[in-house]
């Protein structure tokens, strides 16, 4: 399966029910984090109404941490509800998602709670969002509603379009978990350079985070930042222990 959606914190028993509804519509698959509601709750195998299969085979997954291995992209949906989006995942278009998912990309749609939609946090652990647009003065929908919205304007049942080619993989954005290695690799490095220094560095990290993302590197380019990083590492080692060699004192000249 290419298109999973994910709810995290649901509260609702008709949200999830009429959300696992949704996803049989349009050929996703349904997983859970932390749910506030059992799945055998009457009211969510009510609103599921011929989706129950769909429901019952929903996978509960125990954090974020889960979903690399799941999925090529995690994206979340979000309408950021006057947050600022600084260091914040990239924005992408619904038609850039549909264009993954016809590449066989795997994509993971991360839903937020009905109370409040997904934490800063949460938004940081995804590799970009979607937002669906609506009246600005009103910019909140229903939890099942959007699923339903965003599976049918990622339009899955559209017709293939026809290729001139047979894409090269080397060219396709790498997987979030190639990424993840990628930015835990540059942190660490910054790190040791004694960069971004104290006061705001997390949130300066968090800037940098959203510049590599939105850059989308293929597996190559990934693969080649890595070796340099590493080749980086291994210098800043090296200059590190040799300044403090230096900075020993000499030893006294024998008598």
């Amino acid at each position: 399966m290419t298109l999973r959606v994910v709810l995290v914190r649901t509260h609702n028993p008709g949200n999830l029910g009429a959300a696992a509804r949704a996803a049989k519509n349009f050929g996703a698959e349904i997983a859970l984090l932390g749910p506030r509601t059992p799945l055998d709750h009457p009211d969510a195998v009510a609103f599921a109404s011929g989706a129950e299969d769909l429901l019952r085979k929903a996978k509960t997954l125990g954090s974020f941490d889960e979903l690399p291995a799941q999925a090529d992209d995690v994206i979340a949906l979000s309408s950021l509800r006057g947050r600022v989006s600084r260091g914040l995942p990239p924005p992408v278009t619904f038609e850039e998602v549909s264009s993954s998912l016809r590449r066989g990309r795997r994509v993971a749609l991360v839903f937020g709670p009905e109370r409040g939609g997904l934490t800063t946090e949460e938004l940081r652990l995804c590799d970009a969002r979607l937002r669906i647009e609506t009246r600005p003065d009103f910019p909140t929908l229903n939890l099942a509603q959007s699923v339903a919205i965003a599976l049918a304007l990622l339009s899955p049942f559209e017709a293939p379009r026809r290729s001139r080619g047979t894409p090269n993989p080397e060219e396709q954005p790498a997987a979030t978990r190639e990424v993840r290695r990628l930015l835990a690799s540059f942190k660490e490095t910054l790190s040791s350079a004694g960069y971004p220094g104290r006061g705001h560095s997390r949130e300066v990290l968090h800037e940098i985070d959203s510049f590599l993302r939105r850059g989308k590197p293929t597996s190559r380019e990934v693969t080649l930042l890595l070796g340099a990083l590493a080749s980086l590492s291994r210098s800043i080692a090296v200059r590190q222990v040799t300044v403090r060699r230096r900075g020993r004192p000499r030893p006294s000249p024998a008598p």
